[in-house]
């Protein structure tokens, strides 16, 4: 994994923090670069600027340069006729080995209509939640501020501020991979002196919090790496299989795949934001601390999702995410976990849940966890339910794709609900949340469901099986029923489920389904403010027709109807009265015939849904 590290930065700290970067990152103007090279030593000014002068940049909005070989210019080079206040600066950066100047459009960083830091910290210092450095303190003015008179890109994407500012740090990551193919050991500094902490990007970036989480959502983004299971790395076993006395109440530890999962979230680079604390009031650090917090908080859940939709499903079995639950519940004294193994699910009736998994050498399971803020033990959750189809290989309607090696994505529902609760456990956030991960296998063998075949669901309707391929709202509508018992006040459920969406709309935008507008409207507000777009969808009466059964109550696909409309109808008979959202991922949480490319969406537009309603349980 990755991480950043932040340090409010005095004349001593600085040096150490040069010495252990491998690259100090500059954001440049024309206007700012002379100011900016004026804190290195002059044989290093000098060689930096016949660089400059080799590759033609000038600081222009979206140039950059990487000077290697300062190290070179230690403090022994360095004039003692230099003026004394800008030797210690110049001393400091003589540490530097590699610097990546790149040029910014900075009239964008500092707009005179930006959002006021003070007024949104003067927020957050009433509460204790880390979280309120989310989205909702600060979506319309930073929205109408960029919006208006920002930049020319700005006015012609009309884009809110924080997915312009991702697209900007994504391409400024991009240059330095191409030029230096590591991420590792970087250090934004804020090079200001009294008189120009003002004109420092860096000390800009800081004090705005749609800035800094933009930087750090995309340094952790483009820093991420799945290491995988080469032999010269780990060893791997197969998971246990299912037997006749199997309890996944049980935590059985496969001690190869922990090391494999360890291994694959290793610490493998940090971004070091070095700060002048003197030019930062106490509302302004809070700030700061509560960004970082928030975003490391997103990107560990981020990174752990990624990581369970990498392994392939001979390790990631039902059982397997099972134990995974229970180690969340073990970490978190505010999590607890309950898990339905088959036997319990049969009793419950869970006829569809426990059909998909019928062909499977591996035991159908599902995870109950329970997230609960203090003073808030009798209020009613959100429910967040996760597709954990662990494989999908259509069953008896089988998939006949060559790519069919990607449906170990089909879980990823499952890991994005495991990651939100890690992070909203690791924020603290004042609010209640109940996860089902709803976890199975869709094999084939003699004992697998097939099509025309009628089932009896947990709530008592029942289904004509049309595909076996159709496996996710099979499992999801038991899921949905039982929920219920919980007397939510939403239920959302993510899933991987159709291929519709992803000819809807690409890889782009999630597709969204509700019964409750109001639910509806505050999940697509969320995925703006966290630059995870969805897309509602219509659920009109006239699309239920589709899914009308001549023997059933209904089935389990539509005929000559859009398809991820049929689905969503679907699930939404099992939601009855209760708000309901369905977000279809299949687009969006992973790229499909690619591999290794979970996404870890939508787990950015839930954290800051949640984040929205923790905060209206705080007021």
């Amino acid at each position: 994994m990755i991480k950043s590290n932040l340090i409010w930065a005095n004349e001593s700290n600085k040096v150490k923090t040069l010495d252990d970067s491998d690259c100090l990152l500059i954001l440049t103007t024309p206007e700012l670069l002379a100011s900016q090279l004026f804190h290195f030593s002059t044989p290093a000014k000098t060689y930096i600027e016949q660089v400059f002068d080799d590759e033609g940049f000038a600081g222009n909005k979206g140039q950059c340069v990487f000077v290697q070989g300062l190290k070179a210019f230690k403090t022994s080079y360095i004039p003692d006729t230099e003026n004394s206040g800008q030797n210690k600066v110049s001393q400091q950066l003589a540490e530097v080995k590699r610097v990546l100047f790149y040029g910014v459009d900075f009239a964008f960083f500092e707009a005179s209509d930006a959002p006021n830091v003070s007024s949104r910290a003067s927020t957050l210092s009433k509460t204790n939640d880390p979280s309120m450095v989310n989205r909702s303190s600060y979506a319309s003015d930073s929205n109408s501020a960029f919006n208006s008179k920002g930049t020319s890109d700005l006015n012609q994407t009309n884009a809110p501020a924080f997915r312009y500012l991702e697209q900007q740090f994504d391409a400024l990551f991009k240059k330095l991979k191409s030029v230096s193919g590591t991420l590792e050991k970087l250090s934004f500094m804020a090079l200001s002196t009294t008189e120009t902490a003002s004109n420092d990007p860096v000390n800009t970036i800081a004090s705005h919090s749609p800035f800094l989480s933009a930087l750090l959502r995309s340094y952790f983004k483009h820093g991420y790496h799945f290491k995988g299971y080469k032999t010269n790395n780990r060893s791997v076993s197969s998971s246990r299989a299912r037997d006749g006395n199997n309890n996944a109440t049980s935590v059985e530890k496969n001690a190869a795949t922990n090391e494999a999962i360890n291994q694959a979230t290793d610490i493998r680079g940090t971004l070091s934001l070095a700060l002048d604390a003197k030019h930062f009031n106490n509302a302004q650090k809070r700030l700061v601390s509560h960004t970082i917090s928030y975003e490391t908080a997103l990107n560990d859940a981020m990174t752990w999702t990624k990581d369970l939709a990498h392994m392939p499903a001979n390790l990631c079995t039902p059982n397997y995410l099972a134990e995974q639950a229970q180690h969340l519940a073990q970490t978190f004294s505010t999590v607890s976990c309950d898990i339905l193994n088959e036997n319990t699910l049969k009793q419950l009736g869970m006829n569809g849940y426990l059909a998909v998994n019928a062909g499977s050498q591996f035991a159908a399971t599902m995870p109950i966890l329970r997230y609960t803020a203090k003073g808030l033990e009798n209020s009613p959750p959100v429910v967040l339910i996760g597709k954990g189809v662990t494989f999908d290989s259509g069953g008896v309607t089988l998939k006949r794709s060559p790519d069919m090696r990607h449906m170990i994505y089909d879980m990823a529902g499952a890991g994005c609900v495991l990651g939100v609760i890690q992070a909203v456990a690791t924020l603290g956030l004042n609010i209640n949340i109940v996860g089902i991960v709803a976890s199975a296998d869709n094999a084939i063998d003699g004992k697998a469901y097939r099509p025309g075949d009628i089932i009896t669901m947990h709530s008592g309707k029942t289904v004509e099986v049309m595909s076996t391929d159709a496996e996710g709202r099979m499992l999801m509508a038991d899921a949905i029923s039982y929920a219920k018992q919980f007397s939510p006040s939403v239920i959302i459920d993510i899933a991987t489920l159709t291929g519709a969406a992803i000819s809807a709309l690409g890889h782009k935008a999630t597709a969204l389904f509700s019964n409750a507008p109001a639910l509806e409207s505050a999940l697509v507000e969320a995925g703006e403010q966290a630059n995870d777009r969805c897309w509602p969808f219509p659920l009109w009466p006239e699309y239920q027709d589709a899914i009308t059964s001549q023997h059933a109550d209904m089935m389990n696909t539509g005929i000559n109807s859009p398809g991820a409309i049929s689905a969503s109808c679907f699930l939404s008979r099992f939601a009855d009265g209760t708000p309901w959202a369905h977000l279809d991922v299949a687009g969006t949480a992973f790229t499909y015939t690619k591999s290794l490319s979970a996404t870890g969406r939508p787990i950015p537009l839930l954290l800051s849904y949640l984040s929205s309603c923790a905060i209206k349980n705080n007021q």
